[in-house]
């Protein structure tokens, strides 16, 4: 694991020279990311409440358990950065990356998409990303990144739609910490609401507001 190398030169007996696929500032500026997640993003999940399996499983990610490319095949325009849901490895693309990204950028990314990894999807890693790095960089979702929460969560009831870690209010585009009790081998958990994430209600409301959003981490 670690950061992601390639061969340059060499024939097809072999040699060459193996090279990083993420030049010296990009591999600094993820160690930062990584390190402002230990220091900043994970207390901040500690701090919310409800989200110990998230935060373990963070805890568990370092620069060199993960497999961490830059500029990879599923980079695309406005993208940040990608991670396959429940994997272990993650993709910068060069708005999450030093330097067409600030310093705020790849930290923000680094979180996002090792939610991801952890089994998040989209509105988790968005909501979270929003409530814990309020004012370090983050981004409100665009309307189209809101629609496609509602494919990708669970419908409770209520108005209220399920995540891998949060809960839903579409109508409200409020985001809570997603509480699961009780259930068996032969029974579903009961679902309901933790404490309130800090994100831009509007936002997360469907149909969203027009106009708004930015890039995006997929």
């Amino acid at each position: 694991m670690g950061f992601k190398t390639h061969t340059e030169g060499g024939s097809w007996t072999g040699g060459g020279t193996e090279v990083f696929n993420c030049n010296l500032n990009e591999r600094n500026a993820i160690d930062t990311a990584f390190n402002f997640m230990v220091s900043s993003g994970i207390p901040c999940l500690n701090r919310t409440g409800g989200l110990t399996s998230l935060s373990n499983c963070l805890s568990g990610k370092t620069v060199s358990s993960v497999e961490i490319d830059c500029r990879g095949s599923s980079c695309r325009s406005g993208v940040f950065g990608t991670a396959p849901r429940g994997g272990n490895s993650i993709n910068m693309c060069d708005l999450g990356l030093p330097p067409s990204g600030l310093a705020v950028d790849t930290d923000v990314t680094v979180f996002h998409e090792l939610i991801h990894s952890c089994g998040g999807g989209e509105l988790d890693s968005w909501s979270l990303e929003n409530h814990c790095y309020n004012g370090h960089g983050t981004i409100n979702p665009g309307p189209t990144t809101v629609s496609g929460f509602v494919g990708e969560t669970s419908d409770l009831g209520g108005g209220l739609r399920a995540g891998t870690f949060v809960v839903w209010e579409p109508g409200t585009g409020r985001v809570f910490v997603k509480v699961s009790t009780g259930g068996s081998w032969n029974s579903s958990p009961t679902i309901s609401r933790g404490a309130e994430l800090n994100v831009n209600r509007p936002s997360y409301m469907v149909p969203p507001p027009s106009g708004g959003g930015g890039g995006s981490w997929v």
